[in-house]
């Protein structure tokens, strides 16, 4: 019997570096819809788009007829009815991870650039651009078992908290990244992730390891800490409450606090990290069923044609019609 109240929608990819692949770029499946029953169908009009596949989806009631693709390194706006699609001028960008409409704007974390892009559909122009660059801080002790350093925020997603303003999700603080290399393996210095609240310019180290997919979930923030292969959750003002433990590098949550749960992308472990991260199984890409309420896993469901989960997002019935045109 199936653990599922919703019919879903998971996106994924091929892993982006060669010595993680096991999969060849067109066995990659990356839109997927999973059904209540546990069926799975592949949307095979999207077999082919990205480099390695789709990392982000956003719709708007405002425009019934048209998806927004983030395929990593360009956005396409697509109309479902001709099927054509335009690419959306949004200047220099790279490493695109989470896309969403807040307050009619589409927000865009441009990744590779340290930028919060703001788009409006209505104007075809990009309308804001927020530089994180004046956050950085000075460096005053590099910490000594890391050789490299590179200027870099990783910010991932822009959200809005409790109180309505805009915030990022980032891997560091400070805006800098330390690495070094291990058995011809790039290993990051993590735990140095957290909130920057762009409006009051606070900045919140929560010591999170390469966070992903910030929720308000039940009047709390639940954010994935993926490099600790947990879920943190924390009060309005950023206190931690409790910790769920995944099992896995978790990137893409979608819930629902009326059926009382929530669904969570985890990804199998990547081969290089298995030089350095002893584990005993490969583990498979899957999506975690949770309770929300008593903050237990009920279960998973294993996916397959993708070698990393990027979202996950709950198809009310409107939406499941939408992506069904395209199978």
């Amino acid at each position: 019997m199936s653990l599922l109240k919703h019919n879903l929608l998971v996106l994924g990819s091929q892993n982006f570096k060669k010595q993680d692949q096991k999969l060849t770029r067109d066995q990659i499946r990356p839109v997927q819809i999973i059904f209540k029953d546990g069926t799975v169908r592949d949307i095979d009009f999207f077999n082919f788009w990205g480099r390695v596949g789709v990392s982000s989806i956003a719709w708007d009631k405002r425009f019934p007829d048209e998806l927004f693709v983030s395929e990593n390194e360009e956005i396409r706006r697509l109309n479902i009815v001709s099927k054509s699609y335009q690419i959306l001028q949004l200047g220099r960008i790279g490493d695109i991870h989470d896309i969403h409409f807040l307050n009619d704007i589409l927000w865009i974390s441009n990744t590779e650039y340290d930028e919060a892009i703001g788009y409006d559909p209505l104007k075809n122009k990009v309308v804001q651009r927020i530089s994180l660059t004046p956050f950085r801080k000075i460096i005053e002790n590099k910490d000594e078992g890391f050789e490299k350093v590179i200027d870099r925020f990783h910010c991932n997603q822009v959200f809005l908290n409790f109180k309505n303003e805009r915030c990022v999700l980032i891997h560091h603080i400070t805006g800098w990244q330390f690495y070094r290399i291990l058995f011809e393996a790039l290993v990051k210095q993590q735990g140095d992730g957290g909130i920057l609240n762009l409006e009051t310019e606070e900045i919140f180290p929560l010591k999170l390891q390469s966070p992903h997919s910030v929720r308000l979930i039940n009047d709390e923030y639940w954010i994935q800490d993926s490099g600790d292969k947990s879920i943190k959750i924390f009060d309005q003002e950023w206190k931690l409450k409790s910790t769920i433990e995944l099992g896995g590098f978790g990137r893409g949550v979608a819930f629902s606090e009326d059926e009382n749960i929530g669904y969570i992308g985890l990804s199998a472990t990547r081969k290089r990290y298995l030089k350095v991260i002893p584990t005993g199984n490969y583990l498979k890409n899957r999506i975690k069923i949770v309770d929300l309420m008593q903050k237990e896993t009920l279960g998973e469901l294993v996916l397959s044609n993708i070698e990393q989960v990027d979202n996950v997002y709950i198809l009310d019935d409107r939406m499941l019609s939408v992506f069904q045109k395209l199978i």
